[in-house]
């Protein structure tokens, strides 16, 4: 017998980064998601757990072949509905989402608390915002928690794997975990590295340490350490918030909002994440991530010289050539690799070795 339906998000292939509302019950121990091709899941091949800044919603996940599902239960009524007509062989897994949401709603009272005081505050004068814009940016991004921007990390990280091909193990994935760790030792964020089948050259850091990585990026190195300097790069923009930044800049201050109010999976906060990967950085921006990558590849000793090699690709891309799309978000190419040269030749004299990766296996593995 077919159970109460109640509302969702889903997030799935060929879905808009913002999700699709549905509809949904429990026919026995089969979720059953109202869609186009009506979906039919076994209760056993559910993951469940709390989701949103507070917690209160309810994520409900799955694999389907290759494809990876999310369903955001968002609405009061519809999760009391989804937890009362739940299969008994849910009761284990309801149990311990249950007291999660209890001890992170102690948290989040102390925090709505702190955002309450701050959206109390009154209007800034528009005459004096507009030509601070990226001051106040900064200054919002600062009082936004590290806890924060990982559940920005872990939506994106959703998102990517509903909407991408996401290579999942071999060669070109080790590669990418293998330098990345090298790279951001003692941060004080932790890494997730994804990297996704599409023949775009492109890679871009999301905030929380998420860094999504193209393979047409890999194709087109020639070494390790070329790929070391785009995730150089990619990383100073995490240590720095610039991908927070830009975020709150793209979507708006909504996003703070969204934020303190916990809502998680909504439109504001799904809508600016999908924008990630137009985001283009301020020209201080950029020149800061070519300092910090340089900074971490020294740090790490990995060659500088990957960095200005790759990126010098983009500042000779021909008409009918790859499609850089890297260029979109990396302006004045030529002029960043001189300087990107200029500061190498001032670093103190040291031998690199060279990172013992198979390069030609790790591209041919893509």
């Amino acid at each position: 017998m077919q159970g109460a339906a109640f509302d969702g998000r889903l997030f799935g292939p060929g879905i808009a980064g913002a999700g699709l509302e549905v509809s949904a019950s429990w026919l026995g121990n089969l979720l059953t998601v109202d869609t186009e091709l009506p979906l039919n899941i076994p209760a056993s091949a559910l993951r469940i757990a709390a989701a949103g800044f507070n917690m209160r919603q309810i994520q409900v996940s799955w694999k389907d072949a290759d494809d990876e599902f999310a369903f955001f239960i968002e609405r009061e009524e519809a999760r009391q509905t989804f937890l009362s007509t739940a299969p008994p062989c849910l009761a284990a897994s309801l149990s311990d989402m249950k007291k999660t949401q209890r001890l992170v709603n102690k948290r989040f009272h102390a925090l709505l608390g702190a955002y309450g005081l701050y959206l109390a505050l009154p209007f800034i004068v528009l005459a004096l915002f507009l030509p601070n814009l990226d001051r106040v940016v900064g200054w919002a991004a600062t009082k936004v928690p590290i806890e924060y921007e990982a559940r920005i990390g872990d939506m994106v990280l959703a998102q990517t794997r509903a909407q991408g091909r996401v290579v999942d193990s071999g060669p070109a994935v080790d590669a990418v975990k293998h330098i990345g760790a090298r790279l951001t030792s003692g941060s004080r964020y932790q890494y997730r590295w994804l990297l996704v089948q599409n023949d775009q050259v492109n890679a871009f850091a999301a905030p929380g340490g998420v860094v999504v990585v193209y393979s047409g990026l890999i194709k087109q190195t020639d070494s390790p350490e070329e790929l070391a300097g785009v995730l150089a790069h990619e990383v100073a923009h995490v240590e720095l918030r610039h991908s927070l930044h830009g975020l709150i800049k793209k979507a708006g201050f909504g996003i703070l909002l969204s934020f303190a109010m916990g809502d998680w999976s909504g439109t504001v906060i799904g809508g600016g994440i999908s924008t990630l990967t137009e985001i283009k950085f301020s020209r201080d921006a950029e020149t800061q991530a070519d300092e910090e990558g340089l900074r971490r590849l020294v740090a790490a000793r990995i060659s500088p010289h990957g960095m200005p090699d790759f990126f010098s690709k983009l500042a000779k891309k021909e008409s009918g050539g790859p499609d850089l799309s890297m260029l979109s978000t990396h302006p004045e190419s030529a002029e960043r690799m001189k300087t990107l040269r200029d500061e190498i030749r001032q670093l103190p004299a040291q031998s690199y070795p060279a990172l013992n990766l198979d390069w030609k296996s790790v591209k041919a593995s893509l």
